[in-house]
């Protein structure tokens, strides 16, 4: 089951072996052995897919939920509002 769902996980974010081994700081011959069911997952792998990811750990072992942990980003909304804000005080929508 690891080796199919790493494989799903790497073709839904349209990467090579190379490039997911990038993102997560695992080699991409230790990916590659993974996905073959030649080399059992490390706890390594788990952490990075879940950190950088946001992979739904439940999902990657079982099957089951979720591919994604949904999470709201409240930084990224905070900019997002404030840039709103200030498009609508150049054209004068909103006053400062």
């Amino acid at each position: 089951m690891l080796k199919e769902n790493l494989k799903k996980l790497r073709q839904e974010l349209g990467l090579s072996v190379a490039k997911l081994s990038e993102k997560i700081d695992i080699p991409a011959m230790t990916l590659t052995n993974y996905e073959r069911g030649e080399r059992t997952p490390s706890a390594q792998l788990f952490i990075q897919l879940n950190k950088k990811l946001n992979v739904n750990l439940n999902w990657f072992v079982s099957g089951q939920g979720e591919m994604f942990i949904a999470q709201e980003n409240e930084e990224l909304l905070s900019e997002v509002l404030n840039e709103v804000d200030r498009i609508l005080i150049k054209y004068g929508v909103k006053k400062q």
